[in-house]
């Protein structure tokens, strides 16, 4: 059985990765009880509390449960709670990682999915009776962020419909997207800011709704225009620890840019409380340490939202989702008099300041496989060959090479803890030297991992190694006649297209290939060998419909002649040869055959 999320792996035998000639010398909710240390906080311990005790609002807990605001036949609105996820991707990290008793993270796709069938199957005697639905988004929001997140059922949601209503179905998301996206659609955030609400002068709270329009870089680096309204509802000037900066906010987004609200905002320098990659370090550290802004958080939500009608929706979609119990604390300890200022502006725009109905609650459960002990981050690193000047080390999967900006910042160490410890930092540790990366493997991979020791170290005989040992390891490794083999369990039986790939041998593969922004890459070329295959005898639960799916299993041995970004990956799971590695969920991997 396929126990770990990828299977690709560079052999670990270290003839079997050669380097050519040139080197020369062979790293949440108020509560007074998380106030009291130090004096400043402790003096607002009970005046907090007894905010706490008063709030008639919605909070964010810990109990498994997901609140949703409304249901029709076809799509939901949940309300989602800060940090979370709505769905996995490169930047949510590790699925799996638990520390300091911390659960794995289950994003609010697979959260709602889980609620929405505990709800519908209580009264039933038995769960089969009602298949679980699978949901798709329609829109996201950000980890930090809260509020009103619509999804759709998704097209195959319920098998025994007929095909005219599975038609319908199947235009339901898609519907969705575009009312999202129509200029008539209006989506409303609240955001708490620090500041008063002027600038150079001007008042912005007295120009009521006022336009914002300024390009902003999306996640790739590309420069977009992107117009964002706002209106200023209620600010104060600081008046010592007890009242701060801070201003109540109302943002619609004429566009769906990446962070445009958390930009435009820090743009006019009003940055989002909370926001620590386009805020004021300084100002969140004070609101986090005084003023208990839990770390994740992001003082936006997403308040209302306004959709066109459509066919399948021809009353569109007019739904509230109320402030959670942090931001109303946050107002109602340091700021009461912005929040009695601004409540008559947010109730004619329709945002919702306490909850004004009972709304369905759902559980979600997490998957036992991710609640048991991860054996990989025991920290602890085997070493195939070290010498004066470089160390060969088997990576583990599962393990991040390094830190980056897909594992988070060191700003957010809440998000940092749940990677698995990097193989740099390992490294250094067992060596007790500081080391630098030769070349890097995914983080499902493993394999042979080639570090060389840092310079201004000194070796046994107090000789200075220098630098060009990394650099010279690295042109190295680049060098064409330099040989990486990796070897690959693939879904496929060696076969594709007529073409039977076991008896060719080893061929060159070129094709391009999409870097990590999606952008075509044309020099990428890979030597590919199928060496075996096999299938699988059959389980109890296999598919009717699908009888061979999770049984068919080649291996493969892949050298690159070039270091795309998951040029492997990507090259086996193309459409030419169709053999996508078993445990890659990004390029090609069926998500059924790899949870088989």
């Amino acid at each position: 059985m396929i126990t770990r999320p990828a299977l690709l792996h560079c052999l670990c035998a270290l003839s079997m990765l050669t380097l050519v000639r040139p080197f020369r010398t062979p790293h949440h909710i108020f509560h007074a009880s998380r106030f009291t240390h130090n004096r400043g906080n402790q003096r607002l311990a009970a005046k907090i509390d007894e905010a706490v005790a008063d709030a008639n609002s919605i909070s964010y807990n810990n109990n498994r449960t997901v609140t949703i605001i409304q249901r029709g036949s076809n799509h939901i609105v949940a309300l989602k709670p800060p940090a979370v996820v709505c769905h996995h991707s490169g930047w949510s990290g590790s699925r799996a990682k638990m520390k300091r008793g911390e659960e794995p993270e289950i994003p609010m796709l697979q959260r709602v999915r889980d609620a929405i069938h505990d709800i519908d199957t209580r009264d039933m005697a038995t769960e089969d009776e009602h298949p679980i639905r699978k949901v798709n988004l329609i829109h996201r929001l950000d980890r930090g962020a809260s509020g009103a997140l619509l999804l759709a059922y998704a097209e195959d949601g319920d098998s025994d419909d007929d095909s005219d209503s599975q038609a319908s179905k199947k235009g339901d998301t898609a519907q969705l997207i575009e009312a999202m996206k129509s200029p008539d659609s209006i989506k409303t955030y609240v955001a708490l800011v620090r500041g008063e609400g002027i600038l150079h002068g001007e008042d912005f709270k007295k120009k009521g709704w006022f336009e914002v329009s300024r390009p902003i870089k999306d996640e790739g680096g590309e420069v977009k225009d992107a117009t964002t309204l706002f209106n200023f509802v209620a600010g104060q000037a600081e008046d010592g620890i007890d009242q701060p900066r801070i201003s109540l906010v109302l943002a619609r987004p004429k566009d769906g840019r990446w962070h445009q609200i958390r930009k435009h905002l820090n743009g006019i320098s009003h940055p989002i409380l909370g926001d620590s990659t386009h805020g004021v370090s300084k100002i969140n550290r004070e609101w986090k340490e005084q003023r208990n802004l839990p770390g994740e958080r992001i003082a936006l939500h997403l308040g209302r939202l306004q959709l066109v009608p459509t066919e399948n929706f021809p009353e569109g979609i007019d739904v509230s989702a109320p402030l959670l119990d942090d931001m109303l604390n946050m107002l109602r300890v340091y700021a009461p008099n912005v929040l009695e200022e601004a409540l008559p502006v947010l109730e004619k725009e329709g945002i919702l300041v306490e909850a004004k109905e009972k709304y369905e609650v759902g559980q979600y459960t997490i998957p036992e496989e991710l609640l048991q002990p991860n054996v990989f981050d025991n920290r602890d690193v085997e070493i195939l060959e070290e010498s004066k000047h470089y160390v060969v080390v088997s990576k583990p999967p599962a393990v991040v090479a390094h830190h980056s900006s897909w594992t988070g910042k060191h700003s957010d160490p809440n998000r940092r803890w749940k990677e698995n410890t990097p193989m740099l930092q390992r490294v250094r540790d067992k060596t007790g030297r500081r080391v630098n990366l030769i070349h890097r493997l995914d983080r499902g991979a493993s394999g042979c991992l080639i570090l060389s020791f840092a310079e201004n170290q000194e070796n046994e005989e107090g000789e200075k190694i220098s630098c060009s040992v990394t650099r010279s390891l690295i042109e190295s490794m680049r060098n064409p006649d330099a040989t990486k083999t990796y070897i690959a369990l693939c879904d496929g039986d060696g076969t594709w297209n007529g073409v039977n790939y076991l008896g060719r041998g080893w061929f060159t593969f070129d094709s391009p290939v999409r870097d990590e922004w999606g952008k075509s890459k044309e020099d990428a070329k890979t030597d590919i060998c199928f060496i075996a295959s096999a299938i699988l005898p059959p389980r109890d639960d296999d598919s009717a419909d699908h009888p061979m799916e999770g049984r068919k299993i080649s291996i493969v041995l892949a050298r690159p002649h070039t270091g795309r970004w998951h040029q492997i990956r990507q090259h086996l799971a193309s459409g030419t040869i169709g053999h996508a590695i078993l445990g890659d969920s990004s390029h090609g991997g069926r998500t059924r055959t790899n949870r088989i």
